[in-house]
């Protein structure tokens, strides 16, 4: 009868803890005091290798993206490819890491804490100030676009 009970305990602890995972928030409370970024955009999606960047100092982009980041997470889009990724800037230096997605069925904005990738919804005006951001990016020297 105890190993039943302890087994049912045992269950309904794993089940908890799954149905638990999406929707935690505020996981990079320290986003919203970055004063800068560079966004990093691949030349193919999820090879970081070859890249085009954009530095920005635009705290109205700094903000919407810690926004939509500190929100609810989302369940894991593992199918969905990494275009790029934003370094975060503060006082200290490079705060954190995020990686993105804009494709229709994959707007999504992803971040590793304590070894768990955590994927948040991206809305349509982060997509498109990407968007606007990628046509003013910085080519590499040596790299002919």
């Amino acid at each position: 009868m105890i190993r039943i009970i302890a087994l049912f305990l045992i269950s309904l602890c794993y089940w908890l803890s799954a149905c638990n995972e999406p929707g935690k928030k505020n996981l990079l409370p320290q986003l919203i005091d970055c004063d800068s970024a560079v966004v990093m955009y691949y030349h193919t999606p999820g090879d970081p290798r070859f890249f085009n960047m954009k530095k920005v100092y635009e705290k109205e982009f700094v903000s919407l993206v810690a926004s939509a980041v500190n929100k609810s997470t989302i369940k894991a889009k593992d199918s969905c490819t990494t275009q790029g990724k934003i370094y975060f800037y503060g006082k200290a230096g490079a705060v954190e890491t995020i990686y993105f997605s804009r494709l229709k069925d994959c707007m999504t904005l992803s971040f590793i804490k304590t070894g768990k990738k955590y994927y948040s919804n991206m809305n349509n005006k982060i997509r498109n100030t990407l968007d606007e951001l990628e046509k003013k990016v910085t080519v590499l020297p040596g790299r002919k676009e």
